[in-house]
């Protein structure tokens, strides 16, 4: 594993930027605003009002080529969440997304709806591994336990009838179509009190989450009657079926990349899933929190502007990042977050295809804060059950502008931001603070213990390289983590 820097902050003086950084974060807290930064600004699902029913599926306006057209962005792992224990799903978002799996959301309801949990151990232990036999060529975690909020991800709610979502006798699943697997946190539905072939439902329903359609050929899953029989993704162009709908194909300027002679009529299913995810990886590395602002333990006055920010290292391209304001928040603010999914009291818009590597993971800037004790935890996640956390605490005391944002504390180092004594060139900790800062001002790296270098805390177990899912994903987090401080619907039928 490697080793974690994390960097001291340095005082940007408030003749630069961050004195004008963005509107507040409270009406009573001008002190404390949005980073002013510029970040592209992420493709959302098509509006509410931009979605119509067709027969018995719901369809979304499908986004012209021009906006977003087939892989417009790199293959990247998915997490697909297997909800079995019974959940209650709101018709609307209160995020203004058209679907949110993290939420509970999605208009596949007409109302608040409760699916009840589906079978017993050994009828959940069978549907899982169904799944991840179907999905085994594509670079898809499958879980049993809910992903935390800020990781986008799929769910597959299993449970309850077709009654229950307002469908007629016969309805297997419904999904909504979201071509190119844009914005995956969608939502499906299978009703196994209405149907057999649970598991070739649910693939079927969540694949149309990812942008397939229904093709013609009964050894295709997306064939759309539950028929029976061994069924794959076939690698193959096939005609897309509308036997259980409208004639409308949503998505045929995707399935146009992947069967170039069908004109859009035709559908190549096992290469499209391989367009959105790529084929099966084996990830064992975790993302890394190598840079955090300011340091842990660091001393400012109340003349001085503090941008709270971090940067990660991630061998993937998916990861869910979150601040959370522990400690410290201006008054009348209950709350104060920032991540990943729309699902934090702030958002980090990135778009479908970011490197999370050149991403300024920051939260707020504070601009002459009030006297206090300050404290921020940052967290950071993989699609694999990977993830990391610093949590850093600050003081503000009374005074003017310091002149590197840490205030003399009186030790030895001169000018350090709470060390053991020896000096800040070395990187040594007492434990009661992560960092100092040299003799000539240059920031210190993080130790737990002195010595050589930073030193990690927590769990150190390995990762089983061969893992194909992330069940039970709540073990794998615990195990994987480490803590520091400082450191479009189709109805799915079955043949009457």
């Amino acid at each position: 594993m490697r080793r974690l820097s994390l960097l001291a902050a340095v005082l940007v003086p408030l003749s630069t930027s961050l004195a004008h950084a963005g509107q507040p974060i409270h009406p009573n807290a001008p002190w404390a605003r949005k980073p002013d930064d510029a970040r592209p600004a992420a493709i959302q699902a098509a509006p509410r009002d931009e979605h119509f029913w067709e027969g018995d599926m719901l369809r979304t306006v499908a986004q012209p080529p021009d906006v977003v057209g087939a892989m417009a962005y790199g293959p990247t792992v998915g997490v697909l969440y297997l909800a079995m224990d019974g959940v209650t799903i709101e018709p609307n978002c209160p995020n203004g997304d058209l679907a949110n799996g993290s939420l509970n959301c999605s208009p596949l309801v007409e109302g608040e709806t409760t699916f009840p949990a589906y079978g017993n151990g050994s009828a959940r232990a069978a549907l899982y591994q169904e799944l991840l036999d179907f999905y085994d060529p594509f670079n898809i975690v499958v879980t049993v336990n809910r992903p935390p909020d800020f990781l986008p991800y799929t769910m597959a709610v299993v449970g309850g009838s077709a009654g229950l979502a307002g469908q007629g006798g016969g309805v297997c699943g419904i999904a909504n179509v979201q071509c190119d697997g844009l914005k995956r946190n969608h939502v499906s539905l299978t009703f196994p009190d209405s149907c057999g072939g649970v598991a070739e439902i649910a693939a079927q329903e969540t694949s149309h989450n990812w942008g397939l359609e229904h093709v013609d050929d009964q050894s295709d899953l997306m064939f759309p009657f539950n028929n029976g029989g061994f069924k794959t993704f076939v690698d193959n162009c096939n005609a897309v079926d509308h036997s259980t709908g409208g004639a409308t194909t949503q998505c045929g300027y995707i399935h146009e990349v992947y069967c170039p002679a069908g004109g859009g009529e035709q559908q190549n299913s096992y290469q499209e899933l391989l367009g959105v995810f790529g084929p099966r990886e084996e990830d064992t590395v975790a993302p890394e929190i190598v840079e955090i602002s300011p340091a842990d333990g660091s001393t400012f006055t109340t003349s001085d502007s503090i941008a709270i920010t971090a940067k990660i290292t991630e061998d993937s391209n998916f990861v869910g990042g979150k601040w959370t304001w522990l400690e410290g928040l201006p008054p009348d603010v209950d709350e104060y977050t920032r991540c990943t999914n729309n699902v934090c009291t702030d958002d980090y818009p990135l778009g479908n295809d970011f490197d999370p590597n050149e991403v300024n993971w920051d939260l707020v800037n504070l601009t002459e804060p009030p006297a206090g004790t300050y404290s921020f935890k940052f967290e950071v996640l993989d699609a694999y059950g990977h993830a990391d956390e610093a949590t850093i605490t600050f003081t503000v005391i009374e005074g003017g502008p310091s002149d590197t944002g840490v205030v003399d504390d009186g030790g030895p180092d001169g000018g350090g931001s709470g060390g053991d004594g020896t000096g800040g060139d070395d990187g040594a900790s007492d434990g009661g603070s992560d960092a100092g800062t040299a003799d000539d001002g240059t920031p210190t790296t993080v130790g737990v213990t002195g010595g050589d270098g930073p030193a990690e805390r927590g769990c150190a177990c390995g990762v089983d390289p061969t893992a194909r899912s992330l069940a039970p994903m709540v073990g794998l987090l615990v195990c994987a983590g480490r803590r520091r401080r400082g450191g479009g619907r189709k109805a799915d039928t079955a043949r009457s």
